[in-house]
Formats: C-alpha cells, sequence, structure tokens
C-alpha cells in the first residue's frame, strides 16, 4: 500500500513564512540602524555615505540568517564594530547594535557546534563591548560611571539569548539521539526475533536434511523421520514469518488491527519446543512449575525465545545429546535453565548472535544471563528475569 507521505500545505510553507519573517525583521532594524547613524551625523546637512552603508550592512543581511548564521553574525558584528568605534552610533546608547547581536547571534547559538557557537559569542560580545569602550576613551570627558554600567546591561542580553539558543541545540540533539535509539532499538528486536524464531526453524532443517542425505539410501526410516522433522520446522517458520510480516504491516496501515493478530508465543508452548528438539535427536526432560500462566506476556516471549535458542545450539552442536529444560517461578522472577550432556566438537567459525540475542533479552528486564560449559561435559544456560515492575 502507498501512502502519500507529502507534509501538509503548512508545514510546506514554513522555510516561506520563515524568510519573509526574517526579511521583515532586517528591514525594520536596518531602518534604525540607518536613522541612528544620520542622527550622529553634522547638522550642516552635509550626507555621509559610509555611516549610511553601515547602517544597510549592520541590519540587512538579517534576511539570511538561518542560512548562513556564521556568516551573518560575522557582517553584522563586524560592521556594528566599526560603526561604535567611529561614532557612527552613538556608544553610550548602542542599542541597535545589541538588537541586531541578538537576531544574528541566536542562529548560531542553535546551529554552530560547541566551540565554533563559544567563538562567536566571545568575538561578537567581546568586540563590541571593546568598541563602545574604545569610542568613549575618545570622547573629551569619558563619562565611565554611565557607560559602564550600561554596557554591562545591553551586553547580558545577547548573552542570554545565546545561552538559549545553546539549550535549544541541546534538547533536539537529545530528542535526535533518542529518536535513533528507539530505531536501533526496534532494529535490534526484529533481528532478535528472526534470529530466535526463523533461524531456530532453519537450523533444524538445515540439521535433518544433512541426516536424510547420509542415510536416505541405508536407513529410509530414519530419512524418512528426518523429512517429517523438516516438513514441520517449515512450517513453524512459514508461520514465524507471516507473524511478524503481518504485524509490521498491521502497524503500518492498521494499528488497531494489530491487536487481531496471533499473538506471540510464550511460556505454554515450550512443550512444542521440546517435542521439535527430541524428533531433531536432542531428547528433553521438560520441567514446568506452577504459576505461567499469570506471568506478563512480554516475560513468557522471552522465556519461550531463550529456551527455543538454547534448544536449537545444542540440536547444532551438541547433538545426539538429552537436554532437561527447567522453568519455574519464584515470588519475584522467572528461572529458566537448560542444561546438556552433548560434547560440542571444537570448530572454526566465529560465535553467533544466539548468545548474544538472549544476553539482549534478559538486560531489558534487569535479569541475570550466564551460559557456559559444565564441568567434564554439557553445557548450561541459565537465565533470570524479574517481575516486578513489568507490566501484565
Amino acid at each position: 500500500m502507498t501512502h502519500d507521505l507529502q507534509p501538509p500545505l503548512l508545514l510546506r510553507m514554513r522555510p516561506v513564512f520563515q524568510l519573509l519573517g526574517d526579511l521583515a525583521i532586517a528591514v525594520f532594524l536596518t531602518f534604525f540602524a540607518v536613522v541612528d547613524t544620520i542622527e550622529q551625523m553634522p547638522q550642516d546637512g552635509r550626507v555621509e555615505p559610509l555611516p549610511i552603508l553601515a547602517g544597510v550592512l549592520m541590519g540587512l543581511p538579517l534576511a539570511v540568517r538561518r542560512r548562513r548564521p556564521v556568516l551573518v553574525l560575522a557582517v553584522v558584528a563586524g560592521t556594528s564594530m566599526l560603526a561604535v568605534a567611529l561614532q557612527w552610533v552613538p556608544p553610550h546608547a548602542a542599542f541597535v547594535p545589541d538588537l541586531l547581536l541578538v537576531f544574528a547571534i541566536y542562529p548560531v547559538a542553535v546551529t554552530a557546534p560547541s566551540r565554533r557557537a563559544v567563538a562567536a559569542l566571545v568575538l561578537s560580545v567581546g568586540g563590541i563591548s571593546a568598541a563602545v569602550l574604545f569610542a568613549v576613551a575618545l570622547e573629551p570627558r569619558p563619562d565611565w560611571g554611565r557607560s559602564l554600567p550600561m554596557l554591562v546591561t545591553q551586553m547580558i542580553i545577547p548573552v542570554a539569548v545565546w545561552v538559549v539558543g545553546r539549550a535549544v541545540r541541546a534538547r533536539r540533539d537529545h530528542e535526535a539521539r533518542a529518536a535513533q535509539q528507539v530505531l536501533t532499538d526496534e532494529r535490534l528486536r526484529i533481528a532478535r526475533d528472526l534470529h530466535d524464531g526463523v533461524a531456530h526453524s532453519l537450523s533444524l532443517i538445515t540439521v535433518q536434511a544433512s541426516v536424510a542425505l547420509h542415510v536416505g539410501d541405508e536407513r529410509p526410516e530414519e530419512a524418512r523421520s528426518a523429512l517429517t522433522v523438516i516438513e514441520a520446522s517449515s512450517r513453524e517458520a512459514a508461520r514465524e514469518l507471516r507473524r511478524m510480516l503481518g504485524l509490521l504491516r498491521a502497524v503500518d496501515e492498521d494499528p488497531q488491527g494489530a491487536a487481531q493478530l496471533e499473538p506471540a508465543p510464550t511460556a505454554d508452548r515450550l512443550a512444542e519446543l521440546a517435542d521439535h528438539a527430541t524428533s531433531a535427536g536432542a531428547p528433553v526432560d521438560l520441567r514446568i512449575g506452577d504459576g505461567l500462566d499469570t506471568i506478563p506476556a512480554t516475560i513468557g516471549l522471552a522465556a519461550y525465545r531463550i529456551v527455543q535458542e538454547s534448544l536449537t545450539n545444542v540440536i547444532k552442536h551438541a547433538a545426539p545429546a538429552r537436554c532437561v529444560v527447567r522453568v519455574d517461578r519464584t515470588d519475584n522472577a522467572m528461572e529458566i535453565e537448560v542444561t546438556d550432556d552433548g560434547r560440542r566438537a571444537p570448530t572454526g567459525h566465529p560465535p553467533g548472535h544466539g548468545l548474544i540475542g538472549m544476553r539482549e533479552r534478559v538486560a531489558v528486564y534487569g535479569g541475570e544471563f550466564t551460559a557456559g560449559p559444565l564441568a567434564g561435559r554439557g553445557f548450561r544456560v541459565h537465565a533470570r528475569l524479574p517481575l516486578e515492575g513489568v507490566p501484565t
């Protein structure tokens, strides 16, 4: 099903609105900057073009402050320093340069990396402050008692705006990392489900196909038994794939319909796993305690997958071997233990993802997981899943 991914009209028009807003701000502030420079001109009626040009350069670049934030700040701050130092604008009340700096420094604080943003703040605020002090020092009778407090008060505003911009940047970065983490976790969950569900069935198919191939001519009954396991495992793999693909499609196309799909396997289907493993050459002694029918479904799924992957490893690496699967519930936790008495032949293949996936499943609930060879022969997998705080 194809979806219309085109955003709403107002969202598509947002860049245009932002550009028009910045253009209006730039024209408005440019007007005041030019007026400020004209008021400082001599009273003999002469019009000096350089101060007017400086006023234009102080405000007009703000129209593109979102597209070129660092360049705009450099032009606005540099021109403001020149205008203040040459007394084209009044140094005692540098309100216009201060306001221009506020609008120029915010996009830099929001978009620039930390070092560049700090450098922009220091250079712009420090440069304008130095220009004000320079202009005041050139006056015949400098009024430091008035100029210094006013300068400090005016420079607090762009610094505060810069801090707000960095806070916005930090919040956006955090939201982006959180969204990326959600995607990563979902990919890992799908990968675990595919590995634990489909790969389990494929492993049985591979092992039993190898058995059927070797004994087909000499022991046809064993070959028939292997083919029976292959058929059952194929059906289970197809069933698992249909469930997962149906869930993904339903969540995307019909979220309410997702609840009507076949539920994920839980601890009530452990007997099926034991039967499959037994038919594949790894007889299972299944020992299930009381109270498993009241555990949360998520814990039940984790228990099912842990037992499934443990039995898959036995069939792949240790069969023929006998297994003991113990699943029990205590007051506040669920205990899972799978042991076998098989011998695992050393191989040069790298370790798979089975143990990693089981460890990740247990870690999701803050549980404990151990896996390793037993003394002499055999292997043991043990997991403890706490039940406290897990929604039912």
